[in-house]
């Protein structure tokens, strides 16, 4: 384990000072030369098993990197919300070199963070070699095999069901699936900001939707887990695209209310959110200044809006922290967080301790930034050097620790 947990540290250094040159946004390139791989139906869809890979696409290693392992751009068979087969677009990453530790090589379920509503921003459509892979590099490099999820419609046909609780965390736990484990394979769930949200959706689900998955534990870091304690830090900003992606993500998942939804917005509010659907978190146009009040019909910003029975029903549908993990947790967050809310992490503990989950919490006090939405990314570089030795003693000893809270 020592060993393990030496390479995490080293790797903690590599990710922090490569994700500090490309931020916390995911580069976009486009994937037209792609298209027949994603769009091309899947005739066997009905048919398949949850977490069969229906199509793949191996891939060179990116250049530059030279750290030896393996890429596959993959389809894969999941359930959405409905409880309807669907398709989901993901990537898998496995070192070239042997596993030395006990037992099967370990597999990270990687739960990505937001990088928009387009088919373009979806990870595998550029490998997630320049956004994800800084912060998967540190798990490659102790030696896990690496499954990640683009969720519902990033990629592939439909729109994103952004924080959709049900269609995140079974895509996550069909990522795992994927990697065609073994009973004894340890899985760990692992996510931040949005992927936190999946990673915490999927945990909750897992002893339902995954029985047969061994998931030693889950990392949960910064998860916009309850719709109702974001909005207020987004609307006003120009960090408002992610209160239109939520909208979006309400529409693209619940079509049967999409024109009810629509209908609380104006002309111009809904001329938003259509423009949305098209936008990476790169794009200029997602970095302008929301201001929902002047969207709605009545004039109302959203918060007082989710209250209206229209959307109040879906919002308890995807709050987090309804049902115990039947795994460890470890949740984390950076106090000075202004795109999450640490009231997010929170609130999450408190729900999950009173139902007897065992979690380890730790808040980072670090210094603010006085640029908005620049207090988000280093939560996630400062969960590295506790999150790592954690996931080592899980994979390594089977041992699963007690929780803590710091």
């Amino acid at each position: 384990m020592q060993q393990t947990r030496s390479v995490a540290r080293a790797a903690t250094i590599a990710a922090i000072a490569i994700l500090s040159i490309v931020g916390c946004s995911t580069p976009i390139a486009g994937a037209g030369p792609l298209t027949d791989f994603y769009d091309e139906p899947v005739a066997t869809l009905g048919t398949a098993p949850l977490g069969e890979v229906v199509r793949s696409l191996p891939v060179n290693s990116p250049k530059g990197f030279g750290l030896g392992f393996d890429i596959e751009r993959i389809l894969y068979r999941s359930t959405d919300t409905h409880d309807r087969p669907m398709v989901v677009s993901g990537y898998t990453m496995t070192p070239t070199a042997p596993w030395t530790g006990p037992g099967p090589r370990p597999v990270i379920a990687y739960a990505p963070g937001t990088s928009g509503m387009a088919d373009r921003c979806a990870g595998s459509a550029v490998l997630g070699t320049v956004g994800s892979s800084p912060a998967i590099l540190p798990l490659l490099l102790a030696g896990y095999r690496v499954v990640a999820t683009d969720y519902q419609g990033l990629g592939t046909p439909g729109g994103h069901t952004y924080l959709n609780r049900i269609a995140s965390g079974r895509a996550l736990l069909d990522a795992a699936r994927t990697a065609d484990v073994q009973p004894t394979t340890p899985v760990v769930l692992f996510g931040y900001s949005e992927g936190g949200f999946a990673s915490a959706s999927a945990a909750e689900l897992a002893a339902t939707y995954a029985p047969e998955l061994n998931i030693r534990g889950a990392y949960v870091g910064a998860p916009p887990a309850d719709p109702t304690l974001n909005i207020d830090t987004l609307d006003n900003t120009g960090l408002g695209s992610a209160v239109l992606f939520a909208v979006d993500g309400m529409i693209n998942a619940y079509p049967e209310r999409a024109a009810s939804i629509r209908d609380l917005f104006d002309s111009d509010g809904v001329a938003a959110l259509d423009a949305a659907q098209n936008w990476c978190t790169t794009d200029s146009a997602a970095t302008a200044t929301v201001r929902t009040a002047e969207l709605t019909r009545d004039g109302r910003p959203l918060t007082e809006q989710l209250s209206n029975p229209i959307l109040s029903g879906i919002t308890e549908t995807n709050t987090v922290g309804r049902i115990a993990p039947a795994m460890p947790v470890y949740l984390s967050h950076a106090v000075e967080d202004d795109t999450v809310p640490i009231e997010q992490s929170r609130t999450l503990l408190e729900r999950w301790q009173d139902l007897g989950a065992d979690i380890t919490y730790r808040e980072y006090d670090l210094p603010a930034i006085p640029v908005e939405g620049a207090n988000h990314l280093p939560g996630a570089l400062a969960a590295y050097q506790d999150v790592l030795p954690w996931i080592a003693g899980l994979v390594d000893a089977g041992v699963e620790p007690a929780g803590t809270t710091r």
